[in-house]
């Protein structure tokens, strides 16, 4: 069936590039024990500083006013209620002194990290509970309030370091303090830099920020620190292995909760692939809830099930093993999301069902699952992802984050003893929403080999009758995560400026069930590829305002492996983006974060020199010579996920080849400078792309 173009007369200007700083971000919804009230976090981009502002916001769940806690300049975030609801602690960063920011360090985070903070919630003075060169992150209050836990990051020959020590007077140290000795696997992390022999441990601290005490050492990681209900014990993820470094596995451990009994960790239960973040004791402490699976084959393909485990002998059972859904928020193709919030299962206050986020077809929903007939029940629906939630002591207040693909996210509440209904509490982007217009997707199914396979067209925004519109298609990143529903400001603007997009849940997502994501495992441009091209051109025959003439491929990450591997295949596209790309199979490995963990799944942990011929077989650089397509290379300097060379050696290669092309080199960046970058870089980096499609299409 063909859709006819419809004449679209928009109400309002067209997006830009500069819009970017116009937006607002929510995240991160806290509420209160007693319900009254949530907090969250509220971001905006500034233009003079070229960076990101964030202050946490409360809002009254009864009368829906707000009132900011804390300084707009404070990049606040991660906001947390004291048991009593008396105090929030939060995270914001602590400059460094002037000489400490003058000098250069190999360990690029040491210092600049967000410290534990807390105010009161009636507002009042801020007050620092740390000053760590390792900061501070995922803070947990015991239950009767008398302590926080977090995870800070520690050397073990170093310990705590502070901030504000005195630099070493002997040159010879003070000048080699940028000089990274390493020997562990695990050296760079793209969210970090460079953290050498830095391992996170857990820390524990007074609300009066006394007693700061370490409660595990030495060479491993651990995350997530979570108390028991009785106060007694923390639950934690890590791996006590000597060569946890080289492995994807994580266990549950249990630490005795008072560092002065300075226990070992006492390990409880272990997954392939673990969701660290999921971590949930039951009401009664006998019981805790995990997501994962236990497949070693599947690794990052495989569908995160909800696990109960036995707190008195570590038995687990896998409860949605029946049921072909991954749990938690893997919604992708969003640029407007900072801190994201709590997405993994939550107890209920009778101990009897969890509430969970479900993905499926594109969209998420918060659902109900009972332990006893282990069965799903949706509260929310529709074409949306719900990205986050919390509640309230007694769950009687819910509140959600929620998104869809013409509204970033805003807060809606949830009293699911009284109403299905949504009760919306923000709305931060309607004045610049009734400002510009926006093109509303269509969703469309087509089939490839005779699989189903679900996206969405977004028309330009003006159509008018017989004028066909160049199409870009965008290849997503991944894979493992799910194309969904939600609000991406790159493609609203492509929109405005009469572009086409089309993007698809190829095989390798998420969504569609467990088989249709592990179908590309070790087989990345096989059938991801083949969906990708077949999407395409049902939609170009599907949509009369498409026009099969003038189309153009972008992606970035994974994405830009596929957008290298279609162009090295097709000659028809007009013009490519290739941003942050993955090109070369076998140096990746030994360079990228996680090259080594990806590989394992995708190579049944074979390395480089044992399996030459595949690693080049799946690498876009072994088909290059047959690209034709003008390509705009795009790359960060800090990227560690996809380090720098892999976009270096694609741009060298089309240079060798005469293939219009030219390289975007953005300093001081990591791979999210789409989503997280310096705004600047970012308009600069959606100019550029506009800029090669006008050129080419």
């Amino acid at each position: 069936m063909t859709e006819a173009a419809k004449p679209t007369v928009p109400s309002g200007r067209p997006m830009a590039a500069r819009d970017l700083f116009k937006f607002q971000m929510v995240d991160d919804p806290q509420v209160s024990p007693d319900g009254r009230e949530v907090a969250w976090v509220k971001t905006w981009l500034d233009a003079e500083d070229n960076g990101y502002r964030s202050t946490i916001v409360v809002t009254d769940l009864v009368d829906g006013s707000s009132r900011p806690l804390t300084p707009d300049l404070s990049r606040a975030s991660h906001p947390r209620w004291s048991p009593d609801g008396r105090y929030i602690a939060f995270l914001a960063p602590v400059s460094p002194t002037d000489e400490e920011a003058d000098t250069p360090l190999a360990v690029s985070f040491l210092g600049h990290l967000p410290q534990l903070m807390i105010v009161p919630a009636t507002g009042g003075e801020t007050r620092a509970l740390t000053a760590l060169g390792g900061g501070a992150a995922q803070v947990s209050w015991s239950p009767d309030g008398s302590r926080l836990a977090f995870t800070t990051l520690v050397d073990p020959e170093k310990g705590l370091e502070t901030l504000g020590a005195p630099l070493p007077q002997d040159p010879y140290l003070r000048f080699n303090r940028d000089v990274l000795v390493t020997d562990r696997i695990r050296w760079k992390s793209d969210s970090l830099g460079l953290v050498g022999n830095y391992y996170r441990q857990i820390a524990t601290v007074t609300p009066e920020g006394e007693g700061l005490s370490l409660l595990t050492k030495g060479r491993s990681d651990f995350s997530v620190p979570t108390w028991s209900p009785d106060g007694t014990l923390l639950a934690v993820v890590g791996n006590l292995d000597p060569n946890a470094d080289r492995q994807r596995r994580q266990s549950i451990y249990l630490l005795t909760a008072q560092p002065e009994q300075g226990a070992e960790p006492q390990e409880l239960f272990g997954l392939e692939e673990m969701r660290s973040t999921d971590l949930c004791w039951s009401p009664d402490g006998t019981t805790l809830a995990v997501c994962g699976h236990n497949d070693p084959v599947k690794g990052h393909y495989g569908f995160q099930k909800l696990w109960l485990v036995e707190v008195a002998d570590g038995s687990a059972t896998c409860v949605t093993e029946h049921i072909d859904k991954t749990l938690g928020d893997y919604s992708r193709n969003y640029d407007m999301r900072r801190f994201g919030g709590a997405d993994g299962p939550r107890w209920l206050p009778d101990g009897h069902g969890l509430f969970v986020l479900v993905n499926e077809r594109g969209a998420i929903h918060l659902h109900r699952f009972d332990v006893a007939s282990k069965q799903l029940t949706p509260l929310t629906t529709g074409d949306q992802v719900v990205t986050a939630f919390s509640a309230d002591r007694s769950f009687e207040r819910v509140v959600l984050l929620i998104g869809d693909s013409l509204n970033p996210a805003d807060l809606y509440l949830l009293e699911p003893g009284r109403s299905s209904a949504l009760r919306r509490l923000t709305h931060v982007n309607k004045a610049l929403f009734e400002e510009v217009a926006l093109s509303a997707p269509i969703r469309f199914e087509s089939r490839s080999s005779g699989v189903p396979v679900d996206g969405w067209i977004m028309p330009p925004v003006v159509r008018e009758p017989g004028k066909k519109a160049p199409v870009i298609l965008y290849t997503g990143g991944g894979p493992g995560g799910m194309r969904a529903s939600v609000f991406c400001q790159e493609w609203q603007l492509y929109a405005a400026q009469g572009y086409a997009v089309i993007n698809c849940n190829a095989r390798g997502n998420y969504g569609y069930g467990e088989d249709f994501s592990v179908a590309t495992r070790g087989k990345w441009g096989d059938l991801d590829y083949r969906d990708n091209i077949a999407y395409l051109r049902d939609a170009l025959e599907a949509f009369d305002f498409l026009d099969p003439e003038r189309l153009a491929v972008a992606g970035g990450s994974y994405g830009g492996y596929m957008a290298t591997w279609i162009i090295s295949r097709h000659t028809e596209f007009k013009a490519a983006v290739v941003d942050r790309c993955l090109y070369n199979r076998y140096s990746f490995n030994g360079t990228g974060d996680i090259g080594f963990l990806l590989d394992q799944v995708e190579f049944d942990k074979r390395l480089p020199w044992e399996a030459t011929e595949v690693y080049l077989e799946r690498s876009p650089a072994q088909y290059i010579e047959a690209v034709k397509t003008p390509t705009l290379v795009v790359h960060s300097e800090q990227d560690h996920r996809c380090p720098i060379d892999q976009g270096e050696q694609l741009f060298m290669s089309l240079k060798h080849l005469g293939v219009p092309t030219e390289l975007v080199r953005f300093p001081n960046e990591t791979h999210e400078l789409s989503r997280g970058g310096r705004p600047w870089h970012r308009v600069f980096r959606l100019e550029r792309y506009l800029d090669w499609f006008a050129r080419y299409l």
